[in-house]
């Protein structure tokens, strides 16, 4: 599945039940805990000894990218990124996975500190740096999957299989808490 055909897939699971409904920023700081939180969850079982070249590798660190992929949908459609060709430079050290993904990290930090000046101080804040951090976001994210010889199209396929076995075609609170693990797990590992 590609980027552009996952976008409005992804998008049918968003949660607007809460706090998000038609706010903008508040969808924007959504995708950026949920970036921060899958990140927490892929060094909560780092040990890039192990991972290197395991069965783990895909399952496990597929299934968190493929997660963080969902998040940056969110900044996608809310920024209105559309097909972008932006490479990835010298100016980020991407000699390690681990140094990679704590460059991912540093972007979304740095997306969240201008949230908390916008919604917390009412400072403006320029789309057009918003857009950048984005792109780099999943440039970056897309270069991890690399390191780690992850089929991008694969996971994005699994996660919205994922996706409509946890809620069908929409969010559902009741579905999100009550999830059939054993299920998701299965589909996950293409069984």
């Amino acid at each position: 599945m590609t980027w552009n055909e996952y976008l409005p897939l992804a998008e049918k699971t968003l949660s607007l039940q809460f706090n998000c409904e038609e706010d903008f920023y508040q969808k924007i700081l959504h995708a950026i805990i949920g970036c921060l939180t899958e990140v927490e969850e892929i060094l909560n079982n780092y040990d890039e000894d192990k991972l290197v070249g395991s069965v783990d590798k895909q399952s496990g660190l597929g299934e968190e990218a493929a997660d963080i992929y969902w998040y940056l949908s969110i900044l996608f459609r809310e920024l209105k990124i559309g097909n972008h060709n932006y490479s990835l430079s010298n100016e980020f050290n991407l000699k390690t996975p681990f140094n990679t993904l704590l460059t991912f990290t540093k972007l979304s930090l740095q997306f969240l500190d201008l949230l908390k000046k916008k919604i917390y101080y009412n400072k403006p804040i320029n789309n057009d740096i918003m857009v950048d951090l984005a792109i780099k976001m999943q440039s970056i994210l897309n270069y991890y999957c690399y390191q780690y010889n992850i089929d991008v199209d694969a996971i994005l396929d699994k996660n919205i299989d994922k996706l409509r076995a946890r809620y069908s075609d929409k969010f559902s609170s009741e579905r999100a808490i009550n999830r059939d693990l054993e299920t998701e797990r299965t589909i996950l590992e293409g069984k």
